[in-house]
């Protein structure tokens, strides 16, 4: 990974480059790393996609979370992208651990590279990668090269909610509910299913997300002294968000069926 790699991937993890041999044990704890898996499998599972010859392409993967879970339950053939090599390496790990390594595939690359190859999947998954392709009218616009007609697209995302405030860089392209449905429509495909997740939910899985990362970010501090003030920058940081975002956004899974 050159310079300006690493630091394209830190910004990603709003760190620094020199916190980034430490990501993946601040993140140990997380696998699904914020995507709605649950939601995002009940939401393709009334489409009854067969088995085997169904293509999904899951953007800015991880750790393969959703690409994986999908494989295991309705046996479909998954593309997963990500950047970060280790979330890459632990992917490819876990498909053999869970028995799905033929059918899952998992490539390090940037998702903005992978989107001028990547053509007829019958399903495409943007879930809780932020707006690195921009605003949702311009992300739907990238996404469905990416699928047949007829083919579906799962973006799991935020809108800002009804007295919220645009506060952090990660929101800077939200919209307040109808502007985003707009959005998510305007280049004619059908919105066939809304899941908007509680606002609850959304606190008790945030606060969660930070104390294991906190815990995490302790230890490593113990072994890491120098590094401490940095893993407590970061910890901090990701509590302020947190309460960004239960605050200024709400978060939602969006399932469109391309025109």
């Amino acid at each position: 990974m050159n310079e300006r790699q690493q630091r394209e991937v830190a910004e990603a993890f709003d760190a620094t480059p020199e916190l980034l041999p430490f990501i993946p044990e601040l993140l140990a704890d997380l696998w699904a790393l914020g995507s709605s898996l649950e939601v995002i499998v009940e939401l393709l599972r009334p489409l009854g996609l067969p088995a085997q010859t169904t293509r999904v392409l899951d953007l800015g993967c991880g750790k393969g979370a959703v690409a994986l879970t999908l494989a295991q339950k309705f046996g479909f053939q998954a593309l997963g992208v990500d950047f970060f090599e280790p979330f890459i390496q632990e992917a490819r790990e876990r498909a053999e651990e869970m028995g799905v390594a033929s059918l899952c595939q998992f490539v390090c690359a940037d998702i903005r590279d992978a989107l001028g190859e990547a053509r007829d999947f019958d399903v495409v998954i943007y879930a809780s990668v932020g707006r690195v392709l921009g605003k949702l009218d311009e992300c739907v616009a990238k996404l469905r090269q990416c699928v047949h007609a007829g083919g579906y697209m799962l973006i799991d995302d935020v809108f800002l909610a009804e007295s919220g405030r645009i506060e952090s860089r990660w929101y800077e392209h939200c919209a307040n509910h109808d502007e985003t449905l707009r959005q998510l429509t305007a280049h004619g495909d059908a919105l066939l299913r809304e899941v908007i997740i509680p606002t609850e939910d959304e606190k008790a899985f945030n606060r969660k997300y930070t104390e294991l990362i906190r815990q995490r970010a302790e230890k490593l501090a113990e072994l890491h002294p120098g590094a401490a003030d940095s893993l407590f920058w970061w910890v901090e940081n990701e509590e302020r968000e947190s309460e960004i975002m239960e605050t200024n956004v709400t978060s939602a899974v969006w399932l469109l069926q391309r025109a």
